[in-house]
């Protein structure tokens, strides 16, 4: 069974990227740029996680976390990662409350983030 993924960052060399790592480990995966383009994709599809930057259109933005909103209350399955280069205890606690699942330092290796994912869409015993 393919899990569908959907990858949220404003830098399209990095959604690149992870579509492409992600993509040849099995995942069915699409990204987005902007968090209009994201919303959009969450009402027309059917996602398993979500991974979004927390900036997304500047340096004090935190679309990432109007995001996590958005998919906790239109599709409460989906499990959520949030990717910041700005991570504090206060944002952690704030995205928590969100009902992000994990906040993660960027960069993040490949290896670390797949096993975090595959962890994340692991059901428990």
């Amino acid at each position: 069974m393919s899990r569908n993924l959907l990858i949220v960052d404003d830098e399209s060399s990095l959604c690149w990227v992870l579509g492409q790592f992600f993509a040849s480990a099995g995942y069915r995966v699409d990204s987005a740029q902007a968090l209009d383009e994201a919303l959009d994709l969450m009402t027309t599809g059917r996602y398993d996680l979500v991974i979004s930057d927390l900036r997304l259109s500047g340096t004090q933005s935190e679309e990432g976390l109007l995001l996590a909103d958005f998919v906790r209350r239109f599709s409460p399955d989906t499990r959520v990662v949030l990717l910041t280069a700005f991570a504090s205890q206060d944002l952690t606690e704030k995205a928590r409350g969100l009902g992000v699942d994990l906040v993660l330092p960027k960069p993040q290796p490949l290896p670390a983030l797949a096993r975090h994912v595959s962890q994340l869409l692991t059901p428990e015993p």
